[in-house]
């Protein structure tokens, strides 16, 4: 999907290109700045932003946005599954992660557990494969 919106902002960028230099409508060219903008802003967002999801010696590290991302330490990841859901006709996996956010004294124990959940673009590789990957590095 990252691709695509790569391919349509390029493809809207010639076609602003086009209606510039044969001095096009105003109302085409407007809509074609508009649309290669949309399709360029999720296309670095999607970019930057994917994968969600790290697996390190330390721990699993998730990104939350472009800059900001957490990382959860071996002993605070309590669970790691697939889940298979049925969606539109069609199973769809997705990567089940629990952990356990003990900073701070005196936390309450159950408002600190946390349920993250990552699909396909969010990881960008097959959840059972990721899992595979999650489970290999915990141990």
């Amino acid at each position: 999907m990252v691709a695509l919106a790569w391919i349509g902002a390029a493809g809207a960028g010639a076609w602003l290109a086009v209606l510039v230099v044969t001095h096009g409508d105003p109302a085409g060219r407007l809509f074609a700045a508009v649309l290669g903008l949309v399709l360029l802003v999720g296309a670095v967002w999607g970019t930057r932003a994917r994968p969600r999801l790290a697996v390190g010696p330390e721990g699993l590290t998730v990104r939350g946005g472009f800059s900001r991302s957490r990382t959860h330490p071996w002993g605070q990841v309590t669970d790691v599954r697939v889940l298979q859901t049925r969606r539109f006709g069609r199973t769809v996996a997705t990567l089940a992660v629990d952990v356990r956010d003990e900073s701070g004294p005196g936390a309450d124990p159950d408002a600190a557990e946390r349920l993250l959940v990552f699909g396909r673009l969010d990881l960008g590789a097959d959840p059972v494969d990721v899992a595979a990957t999650v489970l290999a590095a915990r141990r």
